[in-house]
Protein backbone atom coordinates (compact mmCIF):
# COMPACT_ATOMS: atom_id res chain seq x y z
CA UNK A 1 0.00 0.00 0.00
CA UNK A 2 3.02 2.40 0.40
CA UNK A 3 4.68 2.00 -2.62
CA UNK A 4 1.22 2.63 -4.17
CA UNK A 5 1.33 6.51 -2.34
CA UNK A 6 1.79 9.34 -3.92
CA UNK A 7 5.14 11.33 -3.22
CA UNK A 8 4.97 14.19 -0.94
CA UNK A 9 7.19 16.49 -0.10
CA UNK A 10 10.11 15.97 2.69
CA UNK A 11 10.20 12.29 1.82
CA UNK A 12 6.32 11.54 2.81
CA UNK A 13 3.82 9.51 0.74
CA UNK A 14 0.25 10.36 0.41
CA UNK A 15 -1.30 6.90 1.24
CA UNK A 16 -4.23 5.96 -1.26
CA UNK A 17 -6.96 5.94 2.22
CA UNK A 18 -6.04 9.58 3.08
CA UNK A 19 -2.98 9.28 5.57
CA UNK A 20 0.45 10.03 5.24
CA UNK A 21 3.69 8.45 5.74
CA UNK A 22 6.73 9.27 7.21
CA UNK A 23 9.64 6.96 6.33
CA UNK A 24 13.19 6.67 8.55
CA UNK A 25 16.02 4.59 9.18
CA UNK A 26 16.46 5.93 12.41
CA UNK A 27 13.35 4.72 14.47
CA UNK A 28 14.20 7.85 17.26
CA UNK A 29 13.31 10.34 15.02
CA UNK A 30 9.91 9.47 14.43
CA UNK A 31 9.54 8.31 17.99
CA UNK A 32 10.24 11.86 19.41
CA UNK A 33 8.00 13.37 16.69
CA UNK A 34 5.32 11.10 17.78
CA UNK A 35 5.43 11.45 21.36
CA UNK A 36 5.66 15.42 20.67
CA UNK A 37 2.50 15.42 18.44
CA UNK A 38 0.47 13.85 20.65
CA UNK A 39 1.83 16.14 23.47
CA UNK A 40 0.60 19.09 22.07
CA UNK A 41 -2.34 17.49 20.91
CA UNK A 42 -3.45 16.68 24.12
CA UNK A 43 -2.76 20.25 25.63
CA UNK A 44 -3.19 22.52 23.10
CA UNK A 45 -6.15 23.11 20.32
CA UNK A 46 -3.50 23.45 17.52
CA UNK A 47 -4.27 22.40 14.44
CA UNK A 48 -2.17 19.22 14.70
CA UNK A 49 -2.53 16.09 12.37
CA UNK A 50 -3.98 13.24 14.26
CA UNK A 51 -1.43 10.14 14.26
CA UNK A 52 -2.78 6.49 13.65
CA UNK A 53 0.30 4.28 14.32
CA UNK A 54 4.22 4.17 14.43
CA UNK A 55 5.79 0.88 13.69
CA UNK A 56 9.21 -0.91 12.90
CA UNK A 57 8.96 -3.25 10.08
CA UNK A 58 11.31 -6.21 9.74
CA UNK A 59 13.93 -3.95 7.43
CA UNK A 60 14.31 -1.73 10.43
CA UNK A 61 12.51 0.85 8.85
CA UNK A 62 10.14 2.91 11.06
CA UNK A 63 6.97 4.12 9.73
CA UNK A 64 4.74 7.27 11.33
CA UNK A 65 0.88 7.19 9.64
CA UNK A 66 -1.06 10.05 10.25
CA UNK A 67 -4.18 12.26 8.99
CA UNK A 68 -3.81 13.94 5.80
CA UNK A 69 -4.85 17.32 6.30
CA UNK A 70 -5.79 19.09 3.12
CA UNK A 71 -4.17 22.72 2.41
CA UNK A 72 -1.07 24.18 0.73
CA UNK A 73 2.35 24.57 2.19
CA UNK A 74 2.42 28.23 2.74
CA UNK A 75 6.09 28.15 1.36
CA UNK A 76 4.22 27.83 -1.86
CA UNK A 77 1.54 30.26 -1.71
CA UNK A 78 3.44 33.32 0.36
CA UNK A 79 4.21 35.93 -2.52
CA UNK A 80 0.72 35.14 -3.99
CA UNK A 81 -1.12 36.24 -0.80
CA UNK A 82 -2.05 39.99 -0.49
CA UNK A 83 -0.49 42.00 2.39
CA UNK A 84 -4.04 41.88 4.38
CA UNK A 85 -3.74 37.84 4.26
CA UNK A 86 -0.24 37.86 5.68
CA UNK A 87 -1.09 40.04 8.39
CA UNK A 88 -3.51 37.66 9.02
CA UNK A 89 -1.53 34.40 8.99
CA UNK A 90 1.19 36.24 11.08
CA UNK A 91 -1.61 37.07 13.81
CA UNK A 92 -2.77 33.08 13.61
CA UNK A 93 1.19 31.90 14.16
CA UNK A 94 1.64 34.44 17.36
CA UNK A 95 -1.52 33.39 18.64
CA UNK A 96 -0.23 29.96 18.43
CA UNK A 97 2.98 30.49 20.17
CA UNK A 98 1.37 31.98 22.55
CA UNK A 99 -1.05 28.78 23.37
CA UNK A 100 2.37 27.13 23.09
CA UNK A 101 3.39 28.81 25.71
CA UNK A 102 0.83 28.56 27.83
CA UNK A 103 1.10 24.64 28.13
CA UNK A 104 2.38 24.14 31.72
CA UNK A 105 5.00 21.75 32.74
CA UNK A 106 4.32 18.43 35.07
CA UNK A 107 6.91 20.45 37.81
CA UNK A 108 8.99 23.88 37.63
CA UNK A 109 11.27 23.47 35.58
CA UNK A 110 14.62 24.89 34.59
CA UNK A 111 15.52 21.83 32.61
CA UNK A 112 16.01 21.96 28.62
CA UNK A 113 14.81 18.93 27.19
CA UNK A 114 12.33 16.87 25.44
CA UNK A 115 9.08 17.14 26.54
CA UNK A 116 9.20 13.74 28.37
CA UNK A 117 12.13 14.82 29.92
CA UNK A 118 14.98 13.16 27.98
CA UNK A 119 17.69 14.43 24.56
CA UNK A 120 16.55 16.24 22.24
CA UNK A 121 16.77 17.45 18.21
CA UNK A 122 17.89 20.81 17.06
CA UNK A 123 18.94 21.31 13.90
CA UNK A 124 20.55 24.49 14.82
CA UNK A 125 22.70 22.52 16.87
CA UNK A 126 23.07 19.12 15.53
CA UNK A 127 21.59 18.16 12.19
CA UNK A 128 22.26 14.39 13.32
CA UNK A 129 22.27 13.51 16.63
CA UNK A 130 20.26 14.48 20.17
CA UNK A 131 21.78 16.64 22.47
CA UNK A 132 21.25 17.24 26.15
CA UNK A 133 18.96 17.13 28.37
CA UNK A 134 20.38 19.81 30.42
CA UNK A 135 19.69 20.47 33.91
CA UNK A 136 19.41 24.48 33.35
CA UNK A 137 19.97 27.55 30.67
CA UNK A 138 23.53 27.75 32.22
CA UNK A 139 24.52 24.28 31.31
CA UNK A 140 23.30 24.60 28.08
CA UNK A 141 24.86 27.89 27.40
CA UNK A 142 28.48 25.98 28.16
CA UNK A 143 27.42 23.10 25.75
CA UNK A 144 26.47 25.17 23.45
CA UNK A 145 29.46 27.53 23.33
CA UNK A 146 31.92 24.40 23.74
CA UNK A 147 30.37 23.16 19.92
CA UNK A 148 32.44 26.27 18.53
CA UNK A 149 35.30 26.10 21.13
CA UNK A 150 36.25 22.75 19.92
CA UNK A 151 36.79 23.79 16.39
CA UNK A 152 40.13 24.83 14.86
CA UNK A 153 39.01 28.48 13.91
CA UNK A 154 38.10 28.69 17.68
CA UNK A 155 42.17 28.90 18.55
CA UNK A 156 42.60 32.21 16.30
CA UNK A 157 42.68 34.47 19.23
CA UNK A 158 39.92 37.18 17.86
CA UNK A 159 37.54 34.17 17.57
CA UNK A 160 38.79 32.74 20.78
CA UNK A 161 38.06 35.99 22.39
CA UNK A 162 34.76 36.90 20.82
CA UNK A 163 33.31 33.71 21.70
CA UNK A 164 34.35 34.10 25.52
CA UNK A 165 32.41 37.88 25.53
CA UNK A 166 29.34 36.07 23.80
CA UNK A 167 29.29 33.11 26.08
CA UNK A 168 29.87 36.10 29.22
CA UNK A 169 26.98 37.63 27.94
CA UNK A 170 24.21 35.22 27.64
CA UNK A 171 21.68 34.61 30.28
CA UNK A 172 20.89 31.98 32.38
CA UNK A 173 17.45 33.00 33.59
CA UNK A 174 14.93 32.57 30.65
CA UNK A 175 11.59 31.16 31.27
CA UNK A 176 11.49 27.21 29.97
CA UNK A 177 8.87 27.14 27.59
CA UNK A 178 7.14 24.55 25.40
CA UNK A 179 8.36 24.91 21.87
CA UNK A 180 8.01 23.76 18.79
CA UNK A 181 11.44 24.16 16.82
CA UNK A 182 10.76 24.74 13.44
CA UNK A 183 8.02 26.83 13.00
CA UNK A 184 8.71 27.73 9.14
CA UNK A 185 6.66 28.76 5.53
CA UNK A 186 7.09 24.69 4.79
CA UNK A 187 5.61 23.52 8.10
CA UNK A 188 2.54 25.67 7.87
CA UNK A 189 -0.70 24.24 5.62
CA UNK A 190 -3.41 26.98 4.79
CA UNK A 191 -6.45 27.09 3.51
CA UNK A 192 -6.79 30.20 0.92
CA UNK A 193 -10.59 31.09 -0.32
CA UNK A 194 -9.79 34.73 -1.89
CA UNK A 195 -7.39 37.19 -2.54
CA UNK A 196 -9.40 39.77 -0.56
CA UNK A 197 -9.71 40.47 3.30
CA UNK A 198 -7.35 38.19 5.80
CA UNK A 199 -10.02 36.15 7.16
CA UNK A 200 -10.37 34.74 3.67
CA UNK A 201 -7.10 32.44 4.73
CA UNK A 202 -6.59 30.40 7.62
CA UNK A 203 -3.54 27.98 9.24
CA UNK A 204 -4.79 24.43 9.01
CA UNK A 205 -2.40 22.44 9.86
CA UNK A 206 1.18 23.02 11.66
CA UNK A 207 3.14 20.05 10.99
CA UNK A 208 6.76 18.33 11.81
CA UNK A 209 6.92 18.74 15.90
CA UNK A 210 10.40 16.42 15.91
CA UNK A 211 12.35 18.92 17.66
CA UNK A 212 9.97 20.34 19.70
CA UNK A 213 10.35 20.50 23.55
CA UNK A 214 11.56 22.38 26.60
CA UNK A 215 13.49 25.21 25.72
CA UNK A 216 14.47 29.30 26.85
CA UNK A 217 11.73 31.25 25.87
CA UNK A 218 14.02 33.30 23.07
CA UNK A 219 14.22 29.90 21.24
CA UNK A 220 11.35 29.76 19.08
CA UNK A 221 12.62 33.19 17.60
CA UNK A 222 15.54 32.67 17.02
CA UNK A 223 14.89 28.97 15.12
CA UNK A 224 12.24 30.82 12.99
CA UNK A 225 14.44 33.52 12.02
CA UNK A 226 17.19 30.24 11.21
CA UNK A 227 15.07 29.04 8.68
CA UNK A 228 13.57 32.21 6.98
CA UNK A 229 14.83 34.21 4.43
CA UNK A 230 16.76 37.31 6.00
CA UNK A 231 15.37 39.09 3.05
CA UNK A 232 12.21 38.07 3.32
CA UNK A 233 8.90 40.08 4.89
CA UNK A 234 8.32 36.80 6.81
CA UNK A 235 11.54 36.98 8.54
CA UNK A 236 11.42 40.90 9.28
CA UNK A 237 7.69 40.04 11.08
CA UNK A 238 9.32 37.74 12.94
CA UNK A 239 12.14 40.06 13.79
CA UNK A 240 9.62 42.70 14.93
CA UNK A 241 6.85 41.85 16.29
CA UNK A 242 5.27 37.70 15.58
CA UNK A 243 7.80 37.09 18.89
CA UNK A 244 8.68 40.32 20.28
CA UNK A 245 11.77 41.41 22.14
CA UNK A 246 14.97 39.42 22.71
CA UNK A 247 16.85 41.68 20.45
CA UNK A 248 20.27 41.02 22.67
CA UNK A 249 19.50 37.23 22.23
CA UNK A 250 19.24 37.49 18.46
CA UNK A 251 22.06 39.75 18.27
CA UNK A 252 24.26 37.20 19.94
CA UNK A 253 22.86 34.27 17.80
CA UNK A 254 23.39 36.24 14.76
CA UNK A 255 27.21 36.93 15.99
CA UNK A 256 27.59 32.96 17.23
CA UNK A 257 26.28 31.99 13.21
CA UNK A 258 28.76 34.11 11.55
CA UNK A 259 31.58 32.46 13.46
CA UNK A 260 31.31 30.08 11.50
CA UNK A 261 30.13 31.37 8.15
CA UNK A 262 26.12 30.91 8.64
CA UNK A 263 23.71 33.83 8.46
CA UNK A 264 20.46 34.62 10.97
Amino acid sequence: MIRRGTKLPGGSALLLDGTVVKIREISGDLQREFEATEYARRHTRLPIPRIYDLFTSKDNRTYMISEYIHGDMLQRRWHFLSPTQKHSLMLQVQKMVAEMRSIQPPEPRQRIESFTGGPFLDFMIDGDEPVGPFENERVFNNFRISRYTSQGYAQVPIVRERLARIHREMPNDHDIVFTHGDISLRNLLVNVEGDGPGDDVRIVALLDWEQAGWRPAYWEKAKMLYVASPSSDWHAAIKSWIIEGYEQEMAREVELQLTHGASM
